[in-house]
């Protein structure tokens, strides 16, 4: 039997039910046979709202849109490292300097 991802389940039922108190969700989840206690999904949901503030900061900070910031994070993500997409885009823009 697979295990159960509690916070990713907790994650999941905010995106239906962004409003939920976390009761709600416990009640919820209960019906669904995971156990989760109101803190966990207290500490989940804050921690989810610490990682929107950041990015909304960073991005009016930056003067980028979340679009390009997504796209940003998908470069590095797939380049593997900062310096591994600093490394790619300094060869592109050579690239492009020559063509």
């Amino acid at each position: 039997m697979s295990e159960i991802n509690k916070s990713q389940a907790i994650r999941d039922y905010y995106k239906k039910h962004p409003k939920a108190k976390a009761r709600e969700v416990v009640d919820a989840l209960a019906k669904d046979h995971i156990t989760v206690s109101p803190n966990l999904v207290a500490t989940v949901k804050a921690k989810h709202n610490t990682r929107r503030k950041a990015v909304r900061h960073v991005v009016a900070k930056g003067g980028v849109g979340i679009a390009v910031l997504k796209a940003a994070l998908a470069f590095i993500k797939v380049t593997g490292s900062v310096a591994a997409a600093k490394q790619a885009l300094a060869v592109a823009q050579e690239i492009r300097e020559i063509v």
